[in-house]
């Protein structure tokens, strides 16, 4: 399959870093651009990184939450909100989401929503087509799970039931008890990221694994130069530099609680139990 360059639009990138002060233009923009500078078929796999947003949105809309829902997905609001009520035009794995709610007969019970929703979204991100995404989603899901593993274990916090994915490796890493997971030999990376989960510091930790990810994505795009994959890559690290734009210490340490408050999901912890996170 001939794949298409986009010489202009990528010609045209400025220069950004994981420690950007400020953006001239983010995310909402880049995407405008996009709808019209690329090819359909290769904006419909570009969407693809969209879809978190969506999920966050369908949760908000399920869950009743007086929130503000973000315009960054690949539904509209007003749209997302409709379909919930009869999905037609949504992707598969939001309809069984959306069914399996609605009966209160939960696919994954022992996980949150958020992480029940995720394990039906990467299930059907990792069959794409697209080498990049695949690889990139298959990233991710990966560290999200090592990092929840291991920040479980530094709290003392059961995480067997709240590994995202069916799939050999998430067996590995749900019942491993080896420092890295068994996985070092698979994974040079695991080996940074245990370096990182020591820090005490709640932000500290939160830029190396992003920097983590920027450099991941550098690694796929070894031998791109003007292919959408680029473009991907450049959304994705406007979203990284976005995030830690609004992102101070308190935001840092909410997102940390929140994950070991997901963590603990239903289990009773005894009354000495205390977080050992990193104060400013």
């Amino acid at each position: 399959m001939i794949r298409q360059n986009y010489y202009y639009l990528v010609a045209g990138l400025p220069d950004i870093t994981i420690e950007q002060g400020k953006l001239q233009s983010g995310t909402a923009e880049f995407r405008e651009e996009l709808k019209t500078g690329l090819s359909r078929a290769d904006y419909r796999q570009m969407e693809l990184l969209f879809l978190a947003e969506d999920n966050r949105n369908l949760l908000s809309i399920l869950l009743k939450e007086n929130k503000t829902l973000s315009t960054g997905g690949s539904y509209p609001p007003e749209l997302l909100a409709e379909e919930v009520k009869e999905p037609v035009l949504l992707k598969s794995y939001m309809k069984l989401f959306i069914e399996s709610f609605r009966a209160e007969t939960r696919l994954y019970p022992n996980l949150s929503y958020e992480n029940e929703l995720a394990t039906l979204w990467f299930e059907e991100l990792l069959n794409t087509k697209n080498d990049f995404l695949r690889e990139w989603f298959n990233f991710e899901l990966n560290l999200k799970n090592v990092m929840l593993v291991l920040t479980a274990r530094k709290n003392g916090i059961p995480y067997e039931h709240q590994v995202i994915g069916n799939n050999p490796v998430a067996e590995i890493i749900r019942k491993s008890n080896a420092r890295d997971l068994g996985l070092s030999a698979e994974w040079p990376w695991i080996e940074k990221v245990l370096q990182i989960v020591e820090s005490e510091d709640i932000l500290a930790r939160e830029k190396a694994i992003d920097l983590l990810r920027w450099n991941y994505l550098d690694e796929l795009n070894t031998f791109n130069y003007f292919t959408v994959e680029v473009l991907m890559a450049y959304y994705i690290k406007l979203g990284i530099i976005e995030r830690w734009l609004r992102l101070d210490y308190a935001t840092g340490e909410g997102l940390f609680r929140r994950l070991l408050g997901e963590l603990q999901n239903s289990y009773e912890f005894p009354n000495e139990f205390s977080v050992k996170d990193g104060k400013k």
